[in-house]
């Protein structure tokens, strides 16, 4: 056996739980991203339909900045998920 065939067959399998690793984290991230835009919109609806006076109230008291602390800590928990995830997948042995 040549070893130029060797190592094709020993990396091929590598390879393709590589590639298909990253391509369900993109799949995953994106859909992520779909649905952390979609929460981020519906905070932002309910927020803007509060009366004037409540909403200068909530953003003075620095509501705007929490909103963005608590989302932004969802949404790093979601991508260390997925990361921790997609590590698992390439250690698993498809065959």
């Amino acid at each position: 056996m040549k070893l130029g065939t060797w190592l094709l067959s020993m990396m091929q399998p590598l390879i393709g739980r590589i590639l298909a690793a990253l391509g369900f984290s993109v799949v995953t991230i994106t859909g992520f991203e779909l649905v952390i835009d979609t929460v981020k919109n519906m905070v932002r609806d309910g927020i803007n339909t509060l009366p004037a006076d409540m909403l200068n109230l909530f953003l003075y008291a620095g509501g705007g900045q929490g909103l963005g602390m608590i989302l932004g800590a969802i949404t790093t928990k979601l991508l260390l998920w997925q990361v921790q995830r997609a590590t698992q997948i390439l250690g698993r042995n498809p065959g």
